[in-house]
């Protein structure tokens, strides 16, 4: 009997796919899109004509969705369209993508007469719901930019991807009409931004994600400053030259988001820099080799830069609230710079004072850099003979967080990571050439620095350290000399921070002639890297000073570790302590460039 019902159920269509089935071969039967159709659907859009912008709209659907694992389920077949080849393809989309924003647009406004007299009594950006037709053509309108958003989602060429974006950025005036397809489109707009699709699709999608924030409903602000920095979070890993220009790119476009609202701004600086902030204390508390690879990588440098650079661009205002996320960013900075003070990892405390520098520079206020760069010269390993090295490649230290051990002890490192140490230290002092203090602020700078002409035994390091103290003592001098004339007292902080004011603006000091010089050696050496592409050290199998060797050291070491297991001469073999297998702060990155991603969340807690 059960066989009997079961054959009964076989020839009856029941369930829900036999319906499916039945309703889909009920549809309207297939039509092949030509050329010819293309054409004859251009010529009657030259008028207005709904029923054929119709047909243009639902072949677009198709189209978009052409390709698909469901597009014969869910475009063709409920469409009825499909392409007799690739050329007809091409022709629909640059129809589309070329009219069909403009088309829709003259439909709603009721012809070319009307829409050119809103265009032309109204500026800025239309409410197109309010046009008379708009009721009509309000579902096209929809239909259209949701498969375009699809459309988008799916390219990945550079060229196609800056066709569809500039229809998109044309049809914002119908984004604003439909806030529930405005996030769908910030997320499309993010991916492209945050991919390596080129420049001009970058700005295109950035340029769109700004004219929406700046008319949409006040959340979606909000949802692209947090999209963009986790975006940016996410991608701003460095490996050349060229992943170096698209990080500075994304930035830019971060501190001109940030410039539209400030306050919305500082809520979310607020939150990141404290999350930073919770990766430094527990790098500090935990002390393990996970807890120092969230704050040892590319990501965490270039996102302390990153509202370093808002904040250079927004605080300088006394009364602006990013004003009050200036000590703790620089507190973490700080704490970064001096978390591991070994000289492999000098290049990533290099990109702390840089950060610190600019700060201080951009915001009138003072940060102790000087000490951390003084540090550097005190570094045991400079007290020993450079290793040799038959072939060295060269540094770009624009681009270098960290060396190998060995690398570490050779004398090309050595002489550039002073060099820099001596170019950022005058850096640091053209910021604070021109202040009232600034004859107190450089004696301990003075004394180090003679210090280590008196130890150094590389005479162009010697050299440089002598030109720039020389140049510092003439600062002094001369700042002294405009000091003793002035008739205010110490209290008096306005005329204090105006003192010299007009010579700051012209450069007129001694010390920015000298710094001038220094600053196109430097900007001629970047502009040769930028030419060359950029050539690092290699970052091979970075061990710890203490309890691993690199790789020209293995050897030596391996040959040591076998003498010690052969008897000596009195018959007993050599005991070598076993090290103890705790991790210690310099067992940090035992493999190249080890970037952990970062957990980045909104979520205020620890």
């Amino acid at each position: 009997r059960w066989e009997d019902e079961e054959e009964e159920d076989d020839h009856q269509p029941n369930s829900v796919a036999h319906k499916s089935q039945k309703a889909r071969h009920e549809a309207k039967p297939e039509v092949e899109v030509t050329a010819a159709l293309v054409r004859g659907w251009q010529e009657r859009l030259k008028e207005v004509h709904t029923p054929t912008l119709k047909q243009v709209v639902t072949a677009f659907r198709c189209g978009a969705h052409y390709g698909d694992e469901d597009a014969k389920s869910e475009a063709e077949q409920a469409s009825g369209y499909t392409f007799t080849s690739a050329h007809v393809f091409n022709l629909l989309m640059q129809f589309c993508f070329g009219h069909v924003d403009q088309l829709l647009l003259i439909h709603v406004a009721g012809g070319d007469v009307a829409l050119a007299k809103r265009q032309k009594a109204r500026g800025g950006i239309e409410k197109v719901d309010e046009w008379p037709h708009w009721r009509k053509h309000q579902v096209l309108v929809k239909s259209y930019l949701l498969n375009s958003i699809h459309f988008l989602s799916k390219l990945t060429e550079p060229a196609m991807l800056l066709v569809v974006l500039q229809q998109l950025h044309r049809m914002i005036p119908f984004m604003l009409v439909f806030p529930k397809i405005c996030p769908k489109l910030l997320k499309a707009l993010l991916y492209v931004w945050s991919s390596d699709c080129g420049q001009e699709p970058c700005l295109l999608a950035f340029a769109t994600m700004r004219s929406l924030s700046a008319h949409a409903p006040p959340p979606f602000l909000d949802n692209t400053l947090k999209g963009l920095y986790l975006s940016y979070a996410r991608t701003c890993r460095l490996r050349n030259r060229d992943t170096l220009q698209r990080v500075v790119l994304m930035s830019s476009c971060l501190v001109d988001m940030c410039s539209m609202d400030t306050q919305a701004a500082y809520q979310h600086a607020f939150v990141y820099i404290r999350q930073l902030a919770i990766h430094l204390r527990n790098a500090l508390q935990k002390t393990n080799d996970e807890a120092y690879r969230q704050v040892y990588n590319w990501q965490f440098v270039n996102c302390m830069r990153l509202w370093a650079q808002v904040l250079c661009a927004h605080a300088k205002e006394p009364t602006s609230s990013l004003r009050q996320l200036l000590y703790p960013l620089v507190q973490v900075c700080v704490g970064v710079a001096r978390l591991l003070p070994n000289i492999r990892f000098a290049p990533l405390r290099f990109q702390c004072i840089r950060i610190l520098t600019q700060l201080s520079a951009e915001l009138a206020i003072f940060v102790p850099v000087a000490p951390l760069l003084l540090d550097v010269f005190r570094f045991s390993q400079l007290a020993k003979p450079p290793a040799a090295a038959s072939r060295e490649k060269p540094i770009d230290w624009a681009i270098l967080l960290k060396v190998t051990k060995a690398d570490a002890d050779k004398r090309r490192y050595q002489e550039g990571m002073m060099a820099q140490a001596l170019f950022l230290l005058a850096e640091h002092v053209h910021s604070l050439a021109y202040s009232i203090a600034f004859p107190e602020m450089c004696v301990p700078i003075l004394v180090a620095l003679k210090q280590l002409i008196k130890k150094t035994k590389i005479t162009s390091l010697q050299q440089r350290a002598r030109r720039l103290t020389q140049q510092i003592e003439q600062q002094v001098e001369w700042v002294t000399r405009a000091r003793d004339v002035v008739s205010f007292g110490p209290s008096d902080m306005v005329s204090a921070n105006a003192f010299l004011a007009a010579e700051r603006e012209q450069g007129s000091g001694p010390f920015s002639a000298y710094f001038k010089r220094e600053l196109a050696v430097n900007n001629a050496k970047e502009a040769d890297w930028c030419a060359k592409g950029g050539q690092i050290v290699a970052d091979k199998d970075v061990n710890s000073d203490d309890g691993g060797d690199s790789d020209e050291e293995g050897g030596a070491t391996r040959k040591k570790q076998k003498a010690a297991r052969q008897p000596n001469r009195r018959g007993k073999a050599k005991q070598k302590p076993q090290r103890s297998q705790a991790a210690s702060p310099s067992d940090l990155m035992k493999h190249e460039d080890h970037v952990e991603e970062l957990r980045m969340s909104d979520l205020d807690d620890d």
